[in-house]
């Protein structure tokens, strides 16, 4: 009997959207070969999750500690394996996992826990082996080479792309933005005159207010977007020739459809990404971003315009991914199925 899948991760303003749109990218390489559910707890942002799937909501009461106990209370290990990505889910949280009887693929972006799940994907092209303590029988699956993209990207991926101008920017710093960078980027590009035109995509945890004070202001030039679908972001992203992002995510879809990227990190889980982009002199140096000011903005990208080596980065973007990326993960999950 094949096996389905519980999908398994959180997300709101406190930490992020991250770790459900990662497994939003597993759920659409399994929709329509094999049967899951998506879990996620009661203090999740729940509205960002497809209609579409089969959604099931961990009751408030329940804590991390009684978790293991009540999945399997309400889905047998005999009919379920866990894909969980968050880090609540931690050595401890794995090893009740795996006492229930479960079969755990983990995604994980630190390398600092001990591995109990029989698999652990871990895409950023900057990790290695090395950098894991695990059980003999855990499987890693690390680099590009298992990037957690959505199939409209993976396709993006294949395309060749060259840019001859930069005049029209993309800009977005995840699901809740605590620093406002995207305020602050944008503040600087409209201050830089080879700007036209400025696409800025909010997260659906985004709370500031400022960056719609500044769109009215300026809205021949500052264009604010949320919510949007795979398509649309794609086809926004398309209409750009540069960007400002961290490294997560949307660094690995940026560079799918390529283009220079002015990327950096606010937070830990993005500074190993980060490095990995960097040693393959895929996107132009930010830097930790969490104390960036408009004039840090400013000064750096005046600075990258002297290296005009835009193409040269697309290049590089586009030899981190090959087409075999969703055929691996879900290879990666029907040897557990």
């Amino acid at each position: 009997m094949t096996k389905k899948i519980i999908f398994r991760a959180d997300g709101n303003f406190t930490i992020g959207l991250g770790h459900l749109y990662r497994l939003f990218s597993l759920v659409e390489i399994v929709r329509g070969t094999l049967e899951f559910v998506f879990i996620t707890h009661e203090t999740s942002t729940n509205s960002v999750i497809s209609k579409a799937y089969n959604k099931v909501t961990i009751p408030q009461n329940i804590t991390i500690k009684d978790e293991a106990e009540w999945l399997a209370a309400n889905f047998s290990p005999k009919e379920y394996i866990i894909i969980a990505d968050g880090y609540q889910f931690t050595a401890s949280y794995q090893i009740k996992i795996k006492q229930k009887g479960y079969n755990l693929i983990y995604i994980d972006d630190l390398a600092k826990e001990y591995m109990y799940a029989d698999v652990v994907i871990n895409h950023s092209p900057y990790i290695q082996e090395k950098h894991y303590k695990k059980e003999s029988y855990t499987k890693l699956a690390l680099g590009t080479r298992y990037a957690l993209l959505r199939p409209l990207f993976l396709k993006e991926a294949k395309q060749d792309r060259a840019i001859n101008k930069i005049d029209c920017a993309f800009v977005c710093f995840g699901g809740v933005d605590p620093f406002n960078l995207s305020l602050k980027a944008v503040e600087a590009l409209i201050q830089i005159p080879n700007f036209k035109r400025i696409h800025v995509v909010l997260g659906g945890a985004y709370k500031h207010k400022d960056i719609f004070d500044l769109e009215k202001t300026h809205s021949k030039i500052i264009k604010t977007y949320r919510n949007l679908s795979e398509e649309d972001l794609i086809k926004i992203m398309q209409l750009s020739n540069f960007a400002i992002a961290p490294a997560s995510t949307i660094l690995y879809e940026l560079s799918c459809v390529k283009m220079p990227i002015f990327s950096g990190f606010y937070v830990d889980n993005q500074e190993l990404i980060y490095k990995g982009f960097i040693n393959n002199q895929a996107i132009y140096k930010g830097e930790n971003m969490k104390d960036y000011q408009v004039s840090d903005f400013i000064n750096n990208i005046k600075a990258l315009f002297k290296e005009q080596k835009f193409n040269s980065q697309i290049e590089s973007q586009k030899a981190l991914f090959d087409d075999k990326i969703a055929l691996r993960h879900l290879s990666l999950i029907k040897e557990l199925c």
